[in-house]
């Protein structure tokens, strides 16, 4: 009898601890400029994943964060939105008029991926994302017209694909970081057998893991004593240092006069003095060797 006993109480601790197990969403950000140090108006590439926790339920229900500008870094801009052409199949549902999302803007159709918030010039992407329809009813128009619920998104061995954008480096030289935020996940209750669609099919919290260090930095290279534009400073950018030095106005006319990526003549500026003249020759030199 003890062995009989002994099984079933384990059973029903394992049966216990299963019903406790919280549902957990892992973000991820990626990209693939991450430690790199890349030119002015490179662009850097980004996509946000996610991975659900198995055995506790039956996949992904909503999902939201922001993406955020590190306040250390050296210059801001506002994030456009994400590409809406980025959205994977298996998100389809998740984003209007399938699923449920915020209102597009500025000409977007759908704030699934992400809508700007902040001072202008500064503004952050907030609320990526969105939710599945759970409510066993096709939604008003527009919003929530897929009333079958996809079970076990983000559980599969690769991490789920959120959404990817992407913008252009900053001009201002230095280390740039961005990360995730706000994270918020619900998760589909597990169920046997689940629900029969279209029916109501009730989520829970889920903890969002992975924050904040779900993020990734790159770094924006001087452009100083780059007379040609072609991202080094080498024996090519020698007549156009001469030029700029000898014959401004010259060199204004060849160049516009205008900042990257026509080369300006601040390039040419290597001691910060807002003239170019014979102080800046040495440190001209300097970077050649």
């Amino acid at each position: 009898m003890r062995p009989t006993i002994l099984i079933a109480a384990t059973l029903t601790l394992l049966a216990l601890n299963s019903a406790l197990a919280t549902p957990t969403a892992t973000l991820t950000l990626e990209s693939p400029q991450a430690g790199q140090a890349v030119q002015p108006g490179a662009m850097i590439n980004w996509t946000i994943k996610l991975g659900v926790s198995l055995g506790d339920n039956a996949g992904l229900a909503l999902i939201a964060c922001d993406l955020v500008q590190d306040a250390a870094n050296p210059g801001f801009f506002d994030i456009p939105p994400a590409d809406s052409g980025s959205v994977d199949a298996t998100m389809q549902n998740f984003t209007r008029p399938l699923g449920i999302a915020n209102p597009g803007e500025g000409g977007a159709t759908c704030g699934f991926i992400g809508v700007q918030r902040g001072p202008a010039g500064q503004k952050n992407l907030i609320q990526i994302g969105g939710t599945q329809n759970t409510f066993g009813a096709v939604g008003p128009a527009g919003i929530g017209q897929d009333d079958i619920v996809n079970p076990a998104v983000g559980q599969s061995v690769q991490p789920q694909i959120v959404v990817s954008g992407s913008f252009p480096a900053p001009g201002t030289p230095g280390s740039y970081s961005f990360h995730l935020e706000n994270g918020l996940a619900n998760v589909l209750n597990q169920a046997d057998p689940p629900p029969a669609p279209p029916a109501y099919w009730p989520v829970s919290h889920a903890v969002v893991a992975g924050l904040p260090a779900a993020a990734f930095t790159f770094t924006v290279q001087s452009t100083l004593g780059d007379l040609n534009c072609d991202g080094a400073v080498n024996t090519s950018d020698i007549p156009h240092f001469v030029q700029a030095l000898l014959d401004p106005a010259g060199y204004n006319a060849d160049h516009d006069g205008s900042p990257y990526p026509p080369c300006a003549q601040s390039r040419a500026d290597l001691n910060g003095d807002t003239r170019t003249d014979g102080l800046d020759i040495r440190l001209f030199v300097d970077l050649l060797l």
